[in-house]
């Protein structure tokens, strides 16, 4: 789906001038930034992870819980509240 999307001149600018650098098209690092600041929104304060990422932290956790599963609380929106450290505990038993 295309769009007409109106952006600052001085955006424009760095946009050109970026491109110009990496060789990367102004096209494809508008889509990129863009991407990357809905992610960020999405996610404030937590960063976001592959699920590669997740399973290598998961693989090292602790039964009594530790920093790792702080930072994925909050990642998978669910309407059911849940406690990550209870539920990693529970599943030694």
């Amino acid at each position: 789906m295309a769009a007409t999307i109106r952006i600052n001149e001085d955006i424009k600018q760095q946009l050109k001038l970026k491109s110009a650098q990496t060789g990367i098209s102004q096209l494809d690092l508008a889509n990129k930034y863009i991407l990357k600041g809905l992610k960020e929104d999405n996610f404030p304060n937590k960063k976001v992870m592959s699920l590669d990422q997740i399973e290598k932290f998961l693989e090292n956790d602790k039964p009594e819980g530790d920093d790792v599963l702080d930072e994925l609380d909050g990642i998978v929106h669910s309407d059911i509240p849940t406690n990550a450290v209870d539920l990693k505990k529970s599943s030694y038993k």
